[in-house]
């Protein structure tokens, strides 16, 4: 029972999630009664499922919170880091909460504004709630929550990005070997369009631009769908084996 509930679920959602895509409609004939119905049920399945994430969304916060403040007390190995995430975590969320609340209130100053001009309010009053929701509205966009994001967050995250090129600019000195054809096409095709790409290639010469816009176009591109071809029928193909509960990774753990 305990593997055959769960695996009954995962049927029932996801046959419906399935069924909404191809029935579509709406009317009085017995099709498109049916496509209703299956709509209805399908959306009310989304909402469930809305409200589940939240649950463990909440969950897995805590469980965060769980593990590494026991690191922190036990003084396991990079438990200062951990205690940076902690930290981290709960002013991002305070900060978070006091920047919904400045926009709340952004809103009903607004909104206000909007109120007084229809009922034809006096210019002093109007203006002055004006310059209160404006005052508030430029409140809200420097909160230490957007200090947090874009100043520290989001360098860090350029900085991580950043790296990345070096570990491309190495794994392409490996694999940019003519052993044979097909790494010399490729090395060929690779050297053509990032010259064609640079503005010292069209003063080389005017093909440069035109070959690597020809091979982004055709030869790029039909590789590209070829692979996304075969990954949507490999994610078809592992939804329906889990669906039908040949696969069972969400009973592990």
């Amino acid at each position: 029972m305990k593997t055959r509930f769960p695996i009954f679920i995962t049927a029932f959602v996801g046959v419906f999630m399935i069924l909404k895509y191809f029935f579509v409609g709406q009317g009085a004939n017995g099709a498109n009664s049916f496509s209703i119905y299956v709509n209805a049920i399908a959306d009310e399945l989304v909402q469930w499922c809305v409200i589940v994430l939240g649950f463990a969304l909440v969950l897995g916060v805590l469980n965060v919170a769980r593990i590494n403040l026991k690191g922190i007390i036990e003084r396991k190995r990079d438990w200062g880091y951990k205690l940076i995430l902690i930290i981290c975590m709960v002013c991002m969320f305070s900060f978070g909460l006091h920047k919904w609340k400045l926009d709340e209130e952004t809103k009903a100053a607004k909104l206000v504004t909007t109120s007084l001009i229809s009922q034809n309010a006096p210019q002093a009053e109007v203006d002055s709630a004006r310059i209160y929701a404006d005052k508030l509205e430029k409140k809200s966009t420097t909160t230490p929550f957007d200090f947090m994001y874009f100043s520290i967050y989001m360098s860090l995250s350029a900085t991580i990005f950043s790296l990345l090129a070096f570990y491309v600019a190495s794994a392409a000195y490996r694999s940019f070997r003519a052993r044979n054809f097909l790494s010399a096409l490729l090395l060929i095709s690779a050297i053509v369009v990032m010259i064609g790409r640079v503005p010292v290639g069209a003063q080389i010469s005017s093909a440069f631009p035109w070959l690597q816009e020809w091979i982004m176009t055709w030869p790029n591109t039909a590789g590209q769908r070829a692979i996304q071809i075969g990954a949507a029928i490999g994610v078809i193909a592992s939804g329906l084996r889990i669906i039908f509960g040949v696969e069972r990774p969400y009973l592990k753990g």
